[in-house]
């Protein structure tokens, strides 16, 4: 018995030793959030448990905390300054740019821009083709009515607070500027379906070959992998991985009650992930586009509430390590 105990622990020790500087790749990581975004508020993690697994295992991260709700331009700025500032502070010649939702847009259009800056983008979840849920809000709403200003009213300044509760820096050392202009009537428009194909044909590295929106208006799913063609364009290599489920556990709020809020304005008939259309999710080298778990587990949220067998963090770090292998 004691011999056996001898071999597991020994086992143990020698798989956390293999794994020590398993995310160390050559140019440092940059995470960029999605709409509803912040580094670090009220203790939480944006990307909950998934920044310090990669640090632990060799990663140089640096977080950043674009507009909450914003036009794509805007947080796309927004990014671009912050590159420019990590940039500026490592020295480095490169950066690997992780994004989630909404935040695949900025990340994309700074990969366009300065594509000899960037070493790789990697969209999670990613709002590549725009969201039905911003089409259905808008034709439930009716524009410039008391309800809407009422409702845009609240919601700006919920994330204007939230906003400032993220300003002091506590996921890395990095710390983005305070930005407070939250707008979540220009978050509706720049996830507009219509709205991100503009930005797609101003865009388009890395995107499949074929549109999915082109099979019943994007509600049956991410293209298959044969039109995955375009993975490396400009020197950018691009990577993707994506989900195909609303709901992985009802004690999550965001499953129990965002998600079924979210659902009264988009399909019935729909592959998508509880927040964006699966089909959309596919970008460059698609990983795996079919993962059993939602928008929000994505980022390991509601507090790492998410599938009860699914490690999130350790698919960052497969994909760090992954990377590495590349020379990234």
């Amino acid at each position: 018995m004691i011999y056996r105990l001898i071999l597991v622990l020994s086992t143990l020790l020698f798989s956390q030793v293999s794994l020590a500087g398993a995310a160390s790749t050559q140019y440092p990581i940059v995470m960029v959030p999605g709409a509803a975004a912040f580094d670090t508020a009220l203790g939480i993690d944006y990307w909950y448990g998934i920044t310090g697994k990669l640090r632990r295992y060799g990663a140089e991260v640096y977080v950043t905390n674009l507009s909450s709700i914003q036009s794509n331009e805007q947080r796309s700025e927004e990014l671009i300054a912050d590159l420019e500032n990590i940039l500026a502070i490592t020295g480095a010649e490169k950066l690997n740019l992780i994004a989630h939702s909404q935040g695949a847009l900025a990340a994309r259009y700074a990969a366009a821009v300065m594509p000899d800056r960037i070493a790789s983008v990697t969209t999670v979840f990613g709002m590549n083709r725009g969201t039905h849920f911003s089409n259905g809000f808008r034709s439930a709403i009716e524009e410039g009515s008391f309800l809407e200003s009422v409702g845009a009213f609240l919601i700006n300044n919920t994330f204007n607070f939230i906003e400032f509760l993220s300003g002091v820096p506590q996921d890395g050392s990095y710390n983005s500027e305070q930005r407070g202009q939250q707008s979540i009537l220009a978050l509706a428009e720049a996830t507009d379906i219509n709205k991100v194909a503009e930005f797609n044909r101003q865009y388009p590295q890395g995107l499949p070959s074929k549109d999915c929106m082109d099979n019943q208006n994007g509600t049956q799913g991410e293209v298959s992998s044969q039109y995955f063609v375009n993975q490396t364009v400009n020197g950018v290599r691009y990577y993707s991985w994506g989900g195909v489920k609303a709901r992985t556990n009802w004690f999550d709020p965001l499953d129990s009650i965002f998600v079924t809020v979210v659902s009264l304005f988009v399909p019935s008939d729909f592959v998508w992930d509880g927040l964006v259309p699966n089909c959309g999710h596919g970008l460059g080298n698609g990983l795996k586009m079919n993962y059993k778990h939602n928008h929000f587990d994505a980022i390991n949220q509601t507090m790492g509430l998410g599938h009860w067998f699914m490690d999130v963090p350790s698919l960052y770090l497969t994909h760090a390590n992954r990377l590495k292998n590349q020379g990234l």
